[in-house]
């Protein structure tokens, strides 16, 4: 994340380090709160996975830049935002987040990802910001709409979860119609 080390009134936003992992697994391995993200895998595929996106930001299309999201007064980290470029040519952003079920509801997810596209808007070049989630998630695609997001698609059976075929809706907002 190079000198991206940023800090809000509750949080701190670095990058991963080795001594977050089990913070990380805390939410990671949580069956509730990655019931909409994906399968729950074994610590092993979760601490490969963190380690994916530890490391600096070089903007590499389809490469997803992660961020820790810490909260100040204990040092813990209760969750994870990132983005990655899903399109150079056509300048579209990926979002995603993630958020320990304990610290779930309590404004730490719409912080995290207002300042993390704050990031974005000022260090990134993009036209339009796009994120998606499972449609029974109600808390990620009302956290999408509270930067702006628009619903901009419904598609029925989109991926297969663990076996079951899950709808997935589409949401995105162009770079001058954002709300932060």
């Amino acid at each position: 994340m190079n000198n991206n080390r940023i800090e809000t009134e509750r949080l701190v936003l670095r990058p991963f380090q080795e001594s977050d992992v089990d913070d990380y697994l805390e939410y990671a391995l949580d069956p509730e709160v990655m019931k909409y993200i994906r399968p729950i895998g074994d610590p092993k595929a979760a601490k490969e996975m963190f380690l994916r996106h530890a490391g600096e930001w070089d903007g590499e299309e389809g490469k997803w830049m992660g961020a820790a999201v810490v909260v100040k007064d204990s040092g813990k980290m209760i969750g994870d935002v990132g983005f990655r470029y899903k399109s150079k040519q056509h300048q579209q952003i990926e979002i995603g987040y993630k958020f320990n079920r304990h610290f779930q509801g309590h404004g730490y997810g719409s912080e995290a990802l207002i300042t993390l596209v704050k990031l974005i808007v000022r260090d990134w070049p993009f036209h339009k910001l796009v994120a998606y989630c499972e449609p029974r998630n109600i808390a990620s695609w009302k956290l999408m709409e509270k930067i702006g997001m628009q619903r901009e698609g419904y598609f029925q059976e989109n991926f297969n979860f663990d076996g079951r075929w899950q709808n997935e809706v589409a949401y995105g907002v162009l770079k001058r119609n954002l709300k932060l």
